[in-house]
């Protein structure tokens, strides 16, 4: 068997890859059209990082197959002037691939033994920040899909109607439970998305402090494979 990571991350591209994910919180007011569908620019954006992501951590097929796939559905929505939610789909769905594999290889990295601790910390708020887009991409489908499966606050939604930065919005104040309430779930499949979104934000920053605490502070060598690989190739 063959070592998760062929070369390690450096921490250098642990920051690198947590100031992409902060990339895209600062790009969301900047690109923001007011419509109810993410602008094409921001999805364009959101791949980009998210196969950058992919490519930094060493997972190169993985991110050439995420590049493909953005790119086709990229092309399906430009030509078929997908201004609507059913032809945003193919869309939708690569997008909340490609932020779900990257988490995953963040998280991956992130509770990895052959990188430093610092490299950890960045690639452990990395992908909460990337979790975070992943559940705006569920919010954002299922508000579309069901119409009325979210709502605005009364006086908020005499102002204006229903945003894709709702989603977003909704997606990070309930990762972080801030929880604002400006934006709220109404139906079920909604509820549920929320309370998974919820779970995550008190279990997965526990584990990965405990992690975190549990190895051993020196630096790892760059160089040298990781245990469980290590023990996989026995």
């Amino acid at each position: 068997m063959v070592a998760i990571f062929h070369h390690p991350p450096r921490t250098s591209l642990g920051s690198v890859i947590f100031a992409l994910q902060i990339l895209l919180v600062v790009l969301i007011p900047v690109l923001d059209n007011g419509s109810r569908l993410t602008p094409l620019p921001y999805d364009v954006a959101s791949l980009a990082v998210a196969t950058l992501t992919t490519w930094l951590l060493g997972y190169r097929r993985t991110a050439a197959a995420l590049a493909a796939l953005s790119v086709a559905a990229l092309a399906w929505t430009v030509l078929m002037a997908g201004d609507t939610s059913f032809l945003r789909l193919p869309l939708w769905l690569s997008m909340f691939g490609a932020c779900l594999i990257s988490a995953v290889l963040c998280i991956k990295s992130a509770f990895a033994l052959s990188v430093s601790p610092v490299q950890r910390i960045f690639c452990g708020a990395a992908s909460f920040v990337q979790l975070g887009f992943m559940f705006a991409t569920v919010h954002g489908l299922l508000g579309v899909a069901l119409g009325d499966g979210y709502a605005l606050v009364a006086g908020v939604e005499d102002a204006r109607p229903l945003r894709w930065v709702d989603f977003v919005w909704l997606s990070f104040s309930t990762l972080t439970t801030a929880g604002f309430g400006d934006v709220a779930p109404v139906s079920a499949a909604a509820c549920a998305v929320s309370t998974l979104e919820g779970l995550c934000a008190i279990l997965f920053p526990a584990t990965l402090i405990a992690r975190i605490a549990s190895v051993p502070a020196g630096p790892a060598s760059e160089d040298s494979p990781s245990r469980e690989a290590a023990a996989a190739s026995r």
